[in-house]
């Protein structure tokens, strides 16, 4: 165990980091939910899982999803694939309703099977820490009143680097992932003044910034079974780990979080022919957390699932269409209560050239909060696309994907 005063639950960090932001005066902008603790966890899904609710843990046929290591063993031929997603936020509840967004790529992988076993290599998102707030405030001073506009962002996140290895033993899989936490986090505020009224002072522009840079590693546990080549059942455990932050150009000392452990399980089955049913879940015992910045985490659970209709086909390719919801709780919140986010999903995927190429598509449209009980309520829209190629030696006819 870590001595006590290097582990100050990562406040420390941050009060050098924002020191100037803290001392600034009155916080009076709307952030994003997103931006509370360590930021937005982000679920390192392709467009079909994005499309099915979200559900990345055994899905029939193999996806490209960072999360059981045991599921590579779905894919029957070496595969890449890269996957881009967008997000457009509204933010109401305060002042003003704020309009914001982001990009990211939660994973690329490719994964090599060879006789019973498979190996991956990936990069996938852990936490999202973008986001950019602009606002206008009044400092009062007891000669007179200085307008300013302030501008506070936060630019990075925490990735992970995963290898992996599964192993099939007839209808079972197991694997092991091994992942290495890397990333960095830049924080900004700048606050100019406008001229002073009264006899108050001209003051000049203000502002400061801090770099944070994040390490890490921790290890993943799965394993699957399949029922005769009509369902799959599947869950994995993620132990507990430690992710450092370090503060750069600085001389305050790092400070280590303890993230949790996880467990998801999931399962995807067959119910008639070209029609697959897929279910996922997940816990984790984020309450372990305690407080960071402010915010206080929870244990949190989630849950998705969607129906996906392999029947249609559109210039010679495959045309599977897909359809779902999700809800999950984000692990911190200001106060005792979760925050909870929930979606209405689908999507569409496209084969071409005998199954060596495939596009999936996913759209997600839901909300995070509740005006009422929180304050505030984000609305988000979604779009996932993934891209992905495999190496085949003969026609595509693998009945992973279509009928049992």
């Amino acid at each position: 165990m870590m001595p006590l005063p290097r582990r100050l639950r990562f406040r420390s960090v941050w009060l050098v980091a924002l020191g100037l932001v803290i001392g600034a005066g009155p916080v009076r902008a709307q952030t994003p939910f997103t931006a509370l603790g360590l930021g937005y966890p982000v679920a390192p899904v392709d467009g079909r899982s994005a499309g099915l609710g979200g559900a990345r843990v055994g899905l029939f046929g193999g996806s490209f999803s960072l999360t059981n290591p045991a599921d590579m063993t779905q894919h029957t031929a070496p595969s890449f694939a890269v996957t881009f997603s967008g997000e457009g936020v509204d933010i109401s509840g305060g002042r003003d309703l704020i309009n914001t967004g982001r990009e990211r790529f939660p994973v690329i992988r490719a994964i090599a099977p060879f006789g019973k076993w498979s190996a991956g290599i990936a990069f996938g998102s852990v936490f999202d820490q973008d986001w950019t707030v602009r606002f206008d405030d009044t400092l009062h001073l007891a000669d007179g009143n200085v307008s300013f506009e302030e501008t506070r962002e936060h630019d990075g996140g925490v990735s992970t680097i995963d290898l992996s290895l599964a192993r099939k033993l007839g209808p079972a899989s197991v694997g092991v992932s091994l992942q290495r936490l890397t990333g960095s986090l830049r924080q900004t505020f700048n606050r100019a003044f406008n001229l002073p009224t009264g006899r108050a002072p001209s003051l000049g522009a203000t502002g400061g910034s801090e770099i944070l840079s994040y390490s890490g590693v921790r290890v993943k546990l799965g394993g699957s079974f399949e029922l005769g080549g009509r369902a799959l059942v599947s869950g994995v455990a993620t132990l507990p780990s430690t992710l450092t932050a370090s503060p750069e150009d600085s001389t305050a000392a790092s400070a280590d979080v303890d993230l949790p452990a996880t467990l998801q399980m999931g399962a995807s089955a067959w119910i008639v022919p070209k029609l697959l049913v897929a279910g996922s879940a997940g816990w984790g015992q984020w309450s372990k957390v305690g407080e960071i910045r402010g915010a206080r985490a929870h244990d949190i659970m989630w849950y998705g699932g969607g129906i996906e209709f392999q029947g249609l086909s559109v210039l010679g390719g495959r045309l599977p269409i897909r359809f779902g919801a999700r809800r999950a709780e984000l692990p911190f919140s200001i106060g005792t209560r979760t925050l909870d986010e929930t979606a209405i999903t689908g999507g569409f995927g496209w084969s071409f050239r005998n199954g060596s190429a495939e596009v999936n598509v996913g759209f997600e449209s839901g909300t995070r909060g509740d005006i009422a009980r929180d304050g505030l309520e984000e609305s988000f829209q979604r779009a996932t696309v993934s891209f992905s190629l495999r190496q085949l030696r003969r026609s595509f006819t693998s009945p992973r994907f279509g009928s049992p």
